[in-house]
């Protein structure tokens, strides 16, 4: 599964103060440092509100980032509460221009796993492009191993796992069983054991938004060596700096920081909030140069 390999970078949807989108701020992501070494990006997926957005809106996005970047993969979520919406959105993904899907589970009400293996299945027998399954146990019903497992197994156009959870029980057991399909991280937290452990293909890194100069470094040096070491180090750092806040608030502020993206919010911060984000703001002011500098030492 070559072609899901390296570093996508989770890119955020950046909203105007009526709450539309706002191309020109998204569009800032596609000219990162470093681009020339990601694979690709994730649009629409948990990093980028996909539960705010309409059909149209993943259109105007996907079609955005294709124009930007007409030689970089894209992987679109498509994420919705029943079949129909998530077949909606694969479709229009496909005729935008996306690689392959994000296939997240039904939010909000809880489902068994038989449930999600009959909606995995209708959605990929719908869609024209790759399915990959978007495993997000914190914010939708979660996919147990077998599950996972079968549906790759047992269906052409389901291809692999972009695995959310933290936990590398499923990509362990891909590895283990020989199961052809892509293992990709979703969860920075979990890319240091998985690059150890080699459990993995590919990372879709939400961190990389912010910081594509230290997820490329890290990934590229395969899970070994001193720079494995310090890449990791910076981001246990920076990942802990971003746990007071909600997912994918702390990235707003960070991107903002480095001129990428301007931050908007769902609703009205509330003085804490305000307190926080200015907070983290700071920190990372000061912490940048190091995660910036070990990119030109890591390359050497």
């Amino acid at each position: 599964m070559s072609r899901y390999t390296g570093v996508f970078a989770a890119l955020l949807t950046p909203r105007t103060a009526a709450g539309e989108l706002d191309l020109d701020s998204y569009r800032g992501q596609l000219a990162m440092p470093a681009t020339e070494q990601l694979s690709g990006y994730a649009i629409n997926g948990a990093t980028g509100e996909f539960t705010f957005a309409t059909v149209d809106e993943l259109t105007q996005v996907t079609e955005a980032t294709r124009a930007a970047a007409p030689l970089k993969s894209i992987l679109c979520g498509i994420g919705a509460g029943d079949v129909r919406g998530a077949i909606a959105r694969g479709r229009a993904a496909a005729a935008a221009g996306a690689d392959a899907v994000l296939l997240p589970m039904p939010s909000f009400f809880p489902y068994r796993q038989d449930d999600l293996r009959v909606f995995c299945i209708a959605v990929a027998d719908a869609v024209e492009v790759p399915v990959l399954l978007y495993n997000l146990p914190q914010f939708t019903s979660g996919l147990d191993v077998e599950t996972t497992l079968s549906l790759i197994n047992d269906h052409a156009n389901i291809v692999g796992v972009k695995d959310s959870s933290g936990s590398l029980d499923t990509v362990r057991a891909m590895t283990e069983q020989k199961v052809a399909g892509a293992r990709i991280i979703g969860n920075d937290g979990a890319l240091a054991p998985a690059l150890l452990q080699e459990l993995c293909d590919g990372v879709v890194s939400g961190v990389a938004c912010s910081l594509p100069e230290l997820m490329t470094a890290m990934f590229a040096t395969g899970g070994s060596g001193e720079a494995f070491a310090q890449c990791s180090d910076l981001l246990e750092e920076f990942i802990a700096q971003l746990g007071s806040l909600p997912t994918p608030w702390g990235l707003k502020v960070t991107s903002e920081v480095r001129g990428f993206t301007r931050a908007s919010y769902p609703f009205p911060l509330s003085p804490q909030r305000v307190a926080e984000t200015a907070a983290l703001r700071e920190w990372f002011e000061a912490w940048l140069p190091k995660a910036t500098s070990l990119k030109a030492g890591a390359g050497a």
